[in-house]
Formats: C-alpha cells, sequence, structure tokens
C-alpha cells in the first residue's frame, strides 16, 4: 500500500467530514450527521481505486472497534443497579415490544424471518450522542430526568448487544452447513459467558494493578491493545468485532482509572469513529435514496410510532407521570449507533439488499434531523392532546391512571417482604408474556410448514392438521397467560395489604377487582381465544370456532372436579335456603295457631263470666 495513497484518502476524507460537520454544527444538529453526508457525498463524486477501498475498510473497523470499547466503558453495572430501576422498567418493556414490532412490520412488508428480526434489531435503539445532544441544548428536563433517559440508551445497548450476538448465527446461517452453524452457535455461548463471568471479575484487578505499579502510558496502552484484542477474539468465535470491544469496555469499566482512561480515548475515538461513520455514508448512493424515498419514510414512521409509544408504556408502567413519560419517549426518537452496526453487518453476510440498507440509513437520518423539532415541540403536543381529548375518554384513561396509582401507592406502603414479592410476581408475568410473544411468532412460522409435513407423512388433511396446531397453539399460551392472571389476583391481594393505609382513589380499584371475583380459568381462556383471534393465520372463522369448543369442551374435562365441587356446592347452598325457608314458614303457622288457640281460650274465659 503506498503511504501517498493513504495520506491522500485520509486528507480527503477528514477534510470533507469536517466541513459537513461544521455545516450541520450550524443547523445545531450533531456532527454524525456530518460524517454520514461526507461518505455519500464521497462516495457518488470520487471513484475509489482498490486501494482505497482496503484502507477504508481497515480504518471502519478501527472506528467501529474503538466506537465500542467506548460505549462498554461507560456502562457503569453498580450504578444502574442502585440508580436505573425506571430505566430497566422502561429497556425491559420496549426492547421485546420494539424487536417483535419490527418482526410483524418485517413480515408485513414481505421481508424473510432473518431481515424482519434484523429490522427489529435495528430499530430497537437509540442514538445517546444525539439524544444527548440534544436535550442539552434544548434543556427541557431536570437532571434526573436526563440521567435516566442516558441509563435507558445505555441498557439499551446492552440489549442490542446480546440481540445482535443472537441473530448473528441467523445472518451467517445461509454460509454454513448444519454442524458449522452449531459450532458457531456453541462458540459464541462459550466466548459470551467467558467474557462475562471470568472478565468482570479478573479485568478490572488487573487494570488497577498496572495503575498502581506502571507509568499511566503504558496502562492506556495496554487498554487499546486490548480492546483490539478482544475484538480478535470475537471474530474467531463467529461475532462481530463490536462485540468484543464492547465486552472489554465492559471489563474495565468497574476500575478505578476507567473515567481516565475514557477521556485520555476520545480524540483516538473520535478520529476513527468519524471513518466508520463515513464508510457506512459511502455504502448509498443518491440515486438509491431518491428510489427508496417511500420505504424511507415508511420506516421512519413506524420506527418514531413504535419508540415512543412503547417508551412511554415502560414509563407508564414505571410509575412516572404520564406527561414526563411522553416528552422523555419523543426525546428518544433517534436511530442509534448499533442501527448502523446491524445493518451494515447484515448487508455483508448478504442478508439484506443495498434497498433495505439505504433505506434504514435515510430513516436514521431523518430520525436524527427531526429529533430536536419533536423534543422540542412534545409538551405542547401533549397539552393540545389533552385538550382536544373527549370527556369520556379522559374518564377512561383517569380510572386506569388511577387504578395503577392504587397498586404502587399500597404496595409502597406495605412491608419490604411484600415489596419483594409484589416485584418477583411481576418479573414472572414479563416472563410469561414474553413466551406468549415468542409461541405466537413460532406458531405462526412453523403452522403452514408443519401442517403440511405432518399430512405428508402421517396422514390426513392438511386443514385437520391446521386446527389441530391452533388448538396446540391456543395451549400453548392459555398457561402462560394463566400464570399472568392468577399472579394479577395475587398482586391485587398484596397490593390490599397496604390498603388499610393508603387510598388513592377507590373508583381505581375496579379495574383490577375483575381479576379477583372472575373465574381465572374463564378469564385466561377469553384472552387466548382472543389473542388466537387477533393474530393472522391461514384458517378462517369456522375453523376458529371449532377450535374454541375443543378448547372449552377439554377445559371443562379438564376441570370437571373442580365444576362438580362448585355444583355441589351450590346444590347445598340452596338446599340450606331452602329449609331455612320452609323452617320459618313452619314456625310462622305454629305461632299464628297458638295465637287462634289463645283467642279461643280468652273468648270462652269471658263467656263464663258473663254467665
Amino acid at each position: 500500500m503506498d503511504e501517498i495513497v493513504l495520506m491522500t484518502n485520509l486528507a480527503v476524507f477528514l477534510l470533507v467530514a469536517s466541513i459537513c460537520s461544521i455545516i450541520f454544527n450550524k443547523l445545531k444538529l450533531p456532527p454524525l450527521i456530518g460524517y454520514l453526508m461526507a461518505g455519500i457525498i464521497i462516495a457518488n463524486v470520487w471513484t475509489m481505486d482498490e486501494d482505497s477501498e482496503s484502507i477504508v475498510e481497515i480504518l471502519s473497523d478501527m472506528g467501529l472497534i474503538t466506537l465500542m470499547f467506548c460505549i462498554g466503558m461507560e456502562i457503569n453495572l453498580k450504578k444502574i443497579r442502585k440508580q436505573g430501576t425506571l430505566a430497566i422498567i422502561v429497556a425491559l418493556v420496549q426492547l421485546p415490544l420494539m424487536v417483535l414490532g419490527g418482526v410483524v412490520v418485517g413480515t408485513l412488508m414481505g421481508f424473510n424471518i432473518v431481515q424482519s428480526i434484523c429490522l427489529g434489531g435495528i430499530i430497537s435503539g437509540s442514538s445517546t450522542a444525539v439524544v444527548m445532544a440534544v436535550l442539552k441544548t434544548q434543556n427541557r428536563l431536570d437532571k434526573d430526568h436526563i440521567d435516566t433517559i442516558v441509563l435507558i440508551t445505555i441498557m439499551e445497548d446492552i440489549g442490542q448487544v446480546i440481540i445482535l450476538s443472537m441473530i448473528t448465527p441467523m445472518m451467517a446461517g445461509s454460509e454454513l452447513d448444519s454442524n458449522g452453524l452449531i459450532a458457531m452457535i456453541i462458540s459464541i455461548a462459550v466466548f459470551m459467558l467467558v467474557s462475562i463471568i471470568v472478565g468482570l471479575r479478573f479485568m478490572p484487578r488487573i487494570i488497577n494493578w498496572v495503575s498502581d505499579n506502571v507509568h499511566y502510558e503504558v496502562l492506556l496502552i495496554l487498554a487499546i491493545g486490548s480492546a483490539f484484542g478482544m475484538a480478535l477474539l470475537a471474530q474467531f468465535a463467529g461475532l462481530s468485532v463490536a462485540i468484543g470491544a464492547f465486552l472489554l469496555g465492559m471489563m474495565i469499566s468497574p476500575s478505578r482509572k476507567s473515567r481516565e482512561l475514557s477521556h485520555d480515548f476520545e480524540p483516538m475515538k473520535n478520529l476513527l469513529m468519524s471513518m466508520f461513520f463515513i464508510s457506512v455514508g459511502m455504502e448509498i448512493s443518491v440515486q438509491s435514496l431518491l428510489d427508496n424515498v417511500v420505504l424511507i419514510l415508511v420506516l421512519y414512521l413506524i420506527y418514531a410510532f413504535l419508540k415512543s409509544s412503547t417508551v412511554f408504556l415502560g414509563y407508564w408502567l414505571g410509575n412516572e407521570a404520564p406527561r414526563n413519560g411522553f416528552i422523555s419517549a419523543v426525546s428518544l426518537v433517534a436511530m442509534g449507533e448499533f442501527a448502523f452496526i446491524i445493518s451494515k453487518q447484515a448487508l455483508d453476510y448478504g442478508v439484506v439488499d443495498e434497498a433495505f440498507y439505504t433505506s434504514v440509513i435515510g430513516a436514521a437520518l431523518i430520525s436524527m434531523i427531526t429529533l430536536p423539532i419533536l423534543s422540542r415541540s412534545s409538551g405542547d403536543v401533549w397539552d393540545k392532546a389533552i385538550e382536544a381529548c373527549p370527556a369520556g375518554l379522559m374518564g377512561v384513561f383517569k380510572r386506569i391512571k388511577d387504578a395503577r396509582d392504587n397498586l404502587y401507592a399500597n404496595v409502597a406502603a406495605s412491608s419490604r417482604r411484600t415489596r419483594k414479592q409484589f416485584r418477583k410476581l411481576m418479573t414472572m408475568n414479563y416472563v410469561c408474556v414474553l413466551a406468549v410473544i415468542l409461541v405466537e411468532i413460532v406458531f405462526v412460522l412453523i403452522n403452514p410448514a408443519l401442517a403440511g409435513w405432518f399430512a405428508e407423512y402421517i396422514g390426513g388433511t392438511i386443514l385437520i392438521w391446521s386446527i389441530l396446531m391452533l388448538l396446540m397453539n391456543l395451549f400453548g399460551i392459555y398457561f402462560p397467560i394463566y400464570v399472568i392472571v392468577n399472579n394479577l389476583r395475587m398482586a391485587r391481594a398484596i397490593s390490599d395489604k397496604g390498603s388499610n393505609t393508603i387510598h388513592v382513589n377507590q373508583e381505581g380499584l375496579s379495574i383490577l377487582d375483575m381479576f379477583r371475583v372472575s373465574s381465572t380459568t374463564m378469564l385466561s381462556m377469553m384472552i387466548a381465544i382472543t389473542i388466537l383471534i387477533v393474530v393472522p393465520n391461514n384458517l378462517g372463522i369456522w375453523e376458529h370456532i371449532v377450535v374454541m369448543i375443543l378448547a372449552l369442551l377439554g377445559l371443562f374435562y379438564y376441570n370437571r372436579k373442580t365444576i362438580q365441587k362448585m355444583f355441589e356446592a351450590q346444590v347445598t347452598s340452596v338446599d340450606s335456603d331452602s329449609n331455612q325457608h320452609l323452617d320459618g314458614a313452619a314456625n310462622t303457622s305454629d305461632e299464628h295457631q297458638d295465637q287462634n288457640r289463645s283467642e279461643v281460650v280468652s273468648i270462652n274465659l269471658n263467656d263464663r263470666k258473663l254467665e
């Protein structure tokens, strides 16, 4: 490689990137957008030779490694455990829902399952750099809310690393045979377990020892070398180099010198990170952007809706004020760095085409450009929406909010053991909800193929096997739903322990009371049947009715002893009431007879006196 070619490329890339960033800085937009635009301009104006392309690839990988290493060093697990309860709730709610939304939308748009899962992973995160830049310039939220938003983006980064680790074997599946794919999955699992368990235990001690006994510049070199070495090990394990660098950053973050290392590593990160985003932009042609304008807008609108609604739901479940939750949710509508990482890796594996990749980058650019406008107007939008909302609908929302406030207030007034039990029930419910979602996704994907396989190799028609598969689907989601409903009953009972101390609004109790007064079995089956009707499949309404009847018959047979006991108890109660009624009537008749006798005796005595 000629050094003149290297210097020429560096000069052109960095100068164009700096000019674009200055322009976007005047528009109060982050430098990241300038880097992406610089890549688009360079790719469409300058014809690059093979040496230049290899330089871009090397610098891009180095930029990705340094970027992910710095993101990993920003993660403080102890701080998240102490202060990040709300952030954890929001992340646990919105990440699975965002991935599910991406899978559903991708399937409806005609993408295959791997592309749809990639889309879910792409849209599940937010850009920490862009979000922080917008929040600092606008100064609309206080420090506590901004810290919570930062913790949410950190939790999203952790979640997207897990997502990227899980979908890497799927993306590589087309290039490997079954044995190679199994070996890859095992190597990834071993690498992740060893890195997390061993690395988090010993790496901080090594860094602390070096910082205490060796000159600081040696510590900096050790950290950088370890980041690139960990990235190399991750690539050998079948993962992206980004995951290895991210894990190494997480290992170093608990050490005493992590903040100094992050500060001194900043210039190198800024230089190489710009090269990564320039390379991302260089994959896009202007003509491709123009050809996919509709898809770009659709992806952006889907992302904006899913992101704001799922984050708002997480804030609401975290007992946050609705207005603050809405403003915070809108402030996170900017696709993160992992959107570029996942989409670029999918493009390199050949999972997605240029149109998909271009649409993702275009949607990400729109989300970053429009975030300042959305964040600035979010409070006014909420206030106007509240004013325009019909009174009846506001009453429904108020009752739901009162039910939530009652629940949290009563739990807060309970003992520490009760609060721990309540959190355990809610965690179990969260796992059951994920199980229901997973079961539905699996059945939607395998139902047609599996019904055809059974019909071909076992016998019968595809229709019969489809009905049986639908019945299996119903009972597959019935049991986790039963656990959810039963846990809600127990949660209601737990909250009642504190009800003698605090009552926020008694009207709100009626919503949760339905889980206490209704039959758990029947309510669970009704919810399961509703989900089955809503989720699309290849069967008609009559087949669904057949499945419903079979399910109810099976449910009645399964609970026949309980139903018989309830019936016997009801009959006993009716007999007891009848006997009490007859006894009362007999007593009344006897009283009347005694009264008549006394009247006759009294008359006879009076007659004798007259004689």
